[in-house]
């Protein structure tokens, strides 16, 4: 660890991938509704961005909403 800082795109973090790529949460590019969602793949020190869901829908538990679940490989 170097202890450097970096910006990493995502509204909120969830889990590594690899040693440079995360899985996050992340609203569209052009959505201010901080519940259109979708699960996105981004990389350390890069703009980078993979889809890896489509968007969620619902708001606060309704039908529609679903939560990821990691697991150690």
């Amino acid at each position: 660890m170097t202890g450097a800082k970096t910006v990493v795109r995502g509204q909120q973090l969830l889990a590594w991938a690899d040693d440079s790529r995360l899985v996050a949460w992340d609203i569209g590019r052009h959505d201010r509704n901080e519940f259109h969602q979708r699960l996105v793949l981004v990389t350390v020190g890069s703009a980078k961005e993979v889809p890896l869901s489509g968007f969620r829908q619902g708001h606060h538990g309704d039908a529609g909403r679903w939560e990821p679940i990691f697991a150690e490989r």
